[in-house]
């Protein structure tokens, strides 16, 4: 009974993973260098994808000096709410999901210029790497020797030795892998050395807590340490071309091909005249060096408020409660991992908090009558065609009773608007975002924008003062603040420079407060409506985003610092000048 219960269990828990997805209508087209492959649910994503893959395949091939020797496969899906991109290199074949990309841990690029070129460089550079092609995807040398037979009748022996050696076709590590491919080529301008990962490695360094290059050689860390790979892997890249040259990656790979080089440290060696060590050696101190000494002056001057909230490594989108002294919030507490994020509420009044929901995601939103707090998550079960995606629901505090809203809507970051007994949410389709509304009265939703250029849209929020939405928005690199007026549908750029990240809009009595890094370094920023007067409001080493404002004026926003995201209050504002900001007010121009 024991070994037939636990293959139900196995059964079970990958079930949501073996769907084929038989109602979908699949199409291919070719273009000179792909195969696409797509549904009808991703046409779109398919033609700006096909557009994307010929656009980057010539730098990327020139860059390796190799091309692929057939076509490769680009298939798009959109079958879950789910970002990710895999390369298959030994089946030259890429898997995209429309979905953007939307990480507390990485800033907003553009998602299909970003995957693809990702993934591609990926197919190239492994390829590139591989000893015998993609037919052959690597070999075991096997020795096995048997006891000496003691009687007649026995044709063999007990087996007493079994030794297997196994020979990789590709010997690439992950650092190494995902560095070069996030690094893209000579000038790419889809992804970029942004923020977000400066603030990781960042904060890794002033903590004395930068990965190793054992430790970048692994994934399957906690917390942020896969993240960290990926970041790590960029920057030590980004330092080996600034070294040796754009041709690098091109020599280590070649010289990762030969049958009998399997060391990482030989390949670097030949190809740069310096071992990895030593090179590694000069990357961390030159970190250490710069690092260390931009942070002097935050130092003097740092502005953070108070921790009350810091267990686990994603504590983000805190919400104050509309009546009582204590918020709602998302956290990863007694989970392995930065997305397994659940609902809690902190009573500051007891400095006592409780678990609401678990697997929640995006930000929540209250009831004005505190009794009930929407948000957004999977349901538990797949639907009928084995899809999981976002809906609302709404847990009563009263009843202590949680129920669905929506169904298949795709919907996060839901803003309660309690004027018109509405829900705002954004919602994913074929790659696009797009803002919705759900009536609470009629259970009808009703899509209000439409985005024609696919726009990934973030963190939405709620002005009753004005009746609007305000939303970030993400066209390229970075996001901008954007406005929605529900009155006549009118949209309009509040927060506009497309060379730096403004983010995050917080709305107050009288007061908006919103995330920017302009200086190089995420700070909260303040504008009194009264006055006029605005300026930053925090001065951090890691980065402080997700503020929200309380009716007496207290500030809650997440911190990141020493590897984590933490909940912190700020109940005394202080104007900070920006000659202490970050790395400098006008650093984005560098």
């Amino acid at each position: 009974m024991k070994s037939t219960f636990l293959l139900l269990l196995i059964s079970f828990s990958f079930s949501d993973v073996q769907y084929n997805h038989p109602e979908l209508n699949w199409n291919t087209f070719e273009t000179d260098n792909f195969h696409i492959h797509f549904h009808d649910e991703t046409e779109l994503t398919a033609r700006e994808a096909a557009t994307v893959a010929e656009k980057i395949y010539l730098p990327i091939t020139d860059l390796y000096d190799f091309q692929p020797k057939s076509k490769t496969h680009l298939i798009l899906i959109d079958t879950d709410d789910y970002s990710n991109g895999a390369a298959y290199y030994y089946d030259n074949k890429i898997v995209i999901w429309a979905s953007p990309l939307d990480f507390e841990l990485r800033g907003s690029h553009r998602w299909l210029q970003n995957v693809i070129t990702h993934e591609f460089a990926h197919i190239v550079s492994l390829q590139k790497s591989m000893k015998a092609g993609t037919s052959f995807p690597g070999a075991y040398l096997q020795l096995m020797n048997y006891e000496t037979e003691k009687r007649p009748d026995v044709l063999y022996g007990y087996p007493n030795t079994l030794i297997s050696y196994p020979i990789p076709g590709t010997n690439v590590p992950p650092w190494l892998a995902e560095g070069i491919a996030q690094y893209m080529y000579e000038g790419a301008d889809w992804d970029s050395w942004d923020s977000h990962r400066d603030m990781i490695l960042r904060d890794r360094v002033i903590h004395n807590k930068l990965l190793t290059i054992e430790e970048m050689n692994t994934f399957g860390k906690r917390g942020i340490g896969n993240e960290s790979t990926y970041n790590a892997g960029f920057a030590l890249a980004t330092f080996l071309r600034n070294e040796f040259g754009p041709t690098v990656f091109k020599d280590i790979m070649e010289n990762l091909s030969s049958p009998l080089k399997f060391s990482i440290d030989h390949a670097i060696l030949k190809a740069t005249g310096e071992s990895l060590d030593s090179i590694y050696f000069r990357f961390k101190k030159s970190l250490e060096a710069r690092y260390n000494s931009v942070i002097r002056p935050i130092k003097l001057l740092s502005v953070d408020g108070n921790v009350v909230s810091s267990d686990g490594t994603t504590n983000i989108h805190p919400k104050w409660h509309p009546s009582k002294n204590g918020f709602a919030y998302l956290s990863n507490k007694s989970n392995d991992y930065f997305g397994q994020t659940s609902l809690y509420y902190y009573d500051l009044e007891d400095k006592k908090e409780e678990k609401i929901k678990s697997n929640v995601y995006s930000a929540p939103s209250w009831h004005s009558n505190g009794e009930v707090i929407f948000y957004s998550k999977k349901a538990k079960f797949p639907n009928k065609y084995g899809s999981r995606y976002y809906d609302i629901y709404y847990y009563n505090f009263i009843t202590e009773k949680e129920q669905r809203l929506t169904t298949d809507l795709r919907a996060f970051s839901p803003v309660f608007i309690e004027k018109d007994s509405l829900i705002a949410f954004i919602s994913t389709y074929d790659g696009g975002q797009d803002l919705f509304i759900f009536n609470l009265k009629t259970n009808e939703s009703q899509k209000v924008t439409n985005f024609e250029n696919r726009p990934m849209i973030s963190h939405l929020n709620y002005d009753p003062k004005e009746h609007a939405l305000y939303f970030d928005l993400t066209q390229h690199h970075f996001r901008d603040i954007y406005k929605y007026k529900l009155y006549d549908g009118s949209i309009s750029k509040v927060c506009d420079n497309h060379l730096y990240d403004e983010r995050n809009m917080a709305l107050g009595k009288n007061m908006k407060v919103y995330t920017k890094d302009n200086s190089g370094i995420f700070n909260l920023y303040m504008v009194d409506e009264d006055s006029g007067d605005k300026g930053y409001i925090t001065n951090v080493t890691g980065g402080a985003f997700m503020p929200d404002i309380s009716k007496d004026g207290d500030i809650l926003y997440s911190l990141y610092e020493d590897g984590k995201y933490k909940i912190a209050i700020m109940d005394e504002i202080i104007n900070v000048s920006s000659d202490y900001i970050g790395y400098g007010e006008d650093y984005f121009l560098t």
